[in-house]
């Protein structure tokens, strides 16, 4: 039995959990590596093989990925490479059994931040994933982001798919949740329409089905209010498109 989309329990904390894909097809050091994940306060996912990798990505939010070389279908360093690529604010752990100097610099020069050779005691693993996680985190403390007369404001690193409420508490986004952001904040004053929406995602306008976007602005704004439930982020302009109607600072590439 492969590991395919196994999540683990969380521990409880109150901020924002990191997010974790682990992308190994041995179900029982999966398996075992999400339980120490999930214990050291991480939200790990676990995904057996490319594919399962790009569907999840595609949907949930994440910040770092565990990859093993030696998959089924997409070898792992054709992922790391690809990732790096593509999404290069994801950090990028090689765990594996291919050990040898030229495998180890393979994977360096593909894109990995680091590689660790099977058998690796967790207490490494876990502290090569907390180092990189500070890293990818570095960044001047996200307080309240004070606007020009001094009110608060939300702040969108968009590199970091992160949000921050004005009260300064950070929201791990999805990438089609930042897109969507990005756009929104980009247009306002104005309202942005269904057609930029769509052309931030990428998609063809003329093809699109505009359900998913009405679809993903709720699951936006709804995570937006449970955050920060003091007044509405996002309103909807009838016959046009969609609203930020609270102010947001840092908007970065």
């Amino acid at each position: 039995m492969m590991c395919n989309r196994l999540a683990a329990p969380v521990a409880s904390s109150a901020a924002p959990r990191a997010p974790i894909a682990l992308v190994d097809d041995n179900a029982l050091l999966c398996a075992e590596l999400l339980f120490h994940l999930a214990h050291a306060g991480y939200a790990p996912t676990g995904l057996a093989h490319g594919a399962a990798l790009d569907a999840h990505l595609a949907s949930e939010p994440c910040r770092l990925v565990v990859l093993d070389l030696g998959l089924p279908g997409e070898d792992g360093l054709s992922i790391c490479e690809r990732l790096r690529r593509t999404r290069p604010e994801l950090g990028i752990v090689v765990l594996t059994g291919r050990g040898t100097l030229q495998h180890r610099l393979d994977g360096l020069r593909g894109g990995a931040d680091a590689y660790l050779v099977k058998p690796v005691p967790v207490e490494e693993l876990l502290l090569v994933i907390a180092n990189l996680l500070r890293r990818l985190d570095a960044a001047p403390d996200a307080g309240p982001a004070p606007q020009a007369d001094g009110a608060p404001a939300w702040r969108l690193d968009a590199r970091r798919l992160l949000a921050t409420t004005p009260a300064g508490r950070a929201l791990i986004l999805t990438r089609v949740e930042c897109l969507l952001l990005r756009a929104l904040a980009r247009s306002a004053p104005c309202p942005a329409t269904r057609r930029q929406l769509v052309e931030a995602l990428g998609g063809n306008y003329l093809e699109f089905d505009e359900h998913r976007i009405e679809v993903a602005v709720s699951r936006l704004r709804g995570k937006l209010a449970r955050a920060w439930p003091h007044a509405p982020a996002i309103r909807t302009v009838r016959g046009v498109g969609y609203l930020l109607v609270q102010p947001w600072l840092a908007v970065t590439a």
